[in-house]
């Protein structure tokens, strides 16, 4: 064995297009559960047809009562639900424990920080909510407060779940690998989407893009630290990310999907 195999042998690492890939299809179902079953479903299940879809937002030919905080609310009870299946996964499937971490992550950070992000910019789901209470200034404070507990909360969920995820390695540099690759792989991926919509204003949607991926997933960048100073019990053995044909073809099939039909936005004739 030469010198730089048996160096490769002692210190495995997590493949770099794998962590991208994971990154990529989490924060693709995150986008499709809040806005195709959480707005659309409802849409649908209220008497109404929908007539348009994008990762950052759908149409509907109704505005029934309730259709705001289906999304964002069903996003949050999935990730929740990811939560629980985590926990009852095999050690050694570490892919799809990685997979369903950042579907949490994604999931709790969009939804919470969505919340915030209405009150601060008086735009979005949450606002719609609010817009007949008074005095507004007063309930906008009330999102930001709500949305900023509950996004600390999910980043302390998280940073619990990411700890026992590595086991025990926890080097920094292992640790900043797990968050930021998927991280930038996933702004580019939503960014690059989003410039091909042809339904929406392409500083709004690119805006949506952006803040859905590199601002809600800002808190990822804190949670190797914030995992450092929790105690999570005896750590397990450290799994890692090998190649995997599947997963990194499953990402190709999505980012193609939505280069090609969801990022420039679906658009059906309301009967």
């Amino acid at each position: 064995m030469t010198t730089h195999n048996a160096q490769l042998a002692r210190h495995p690492v997590d493949n770099a297009i794998v962590l991208g890939a994971l990154g990529i299809l989490a924060y693709a179902a995150s986008m499709m559960t809040h806005e195709a079953l959480g707005h659309g479903v409802y849409c649908l299940a209220a008497g109404g047809r929908n007539t348009g879809l994008t990762a950052w937002a759908e149409l509907c030919n109704l505005h029934p009562a309730g259709i705001e905080a289906a999304g964002p609310g069903l996003q949050f009870a999935a990730g929740l639900l990811a939560w629980l299946v985590l926990r009852r996964l095999s050690p050694d499937a570490a892919r799809l424990r990685f997979f369903f971490w950042l579907f949490m992550v994604f999931d709790l950070f969009i939804s919470s920080g969505y919340v915030a992000f209405s009150g601060v910019t008086n735009f979005g789901d949450a606002a719609v909510i609010i817009a007949g209470l008074r005095p507004q200034v007063v309930w906008r404070g009330v999102l930001v407060l709500l949305g900023a507990a509950t996004y600390y909360l999910s980043m302390r969920a998280t940073a619990l779940e990411l700890g026992r995820f590595v086991g025990t390695d926890r080097g920094r540099r292992r640790l900043l690998r797990l968050v930021w690759i998927p991280y930038v792989a996933v702004g580019v991926f939503a960014c690059c989407a989003a410039s091909l919509n042809r339904t929406m204003p392409s500083g709004t949607v690119i805006g949506l893009a952006a803040a859905s991926s590199l601002g809600a997933g800002l808190g990822l960048a804190g949670l190797p630290a914030m995992q450092r100073r929790m105690a999570i019990g005896a750590p397990g053995t450290s799994v890692y990310l090998s190649w995997s044909t599947t997963w990194v073809l499953a990402a190709v099939l999505v980012v193609a999907g939505f280069l090609i039909f969801i990022g420039p936005g679906l658009e059906w004739q309301a009967r």
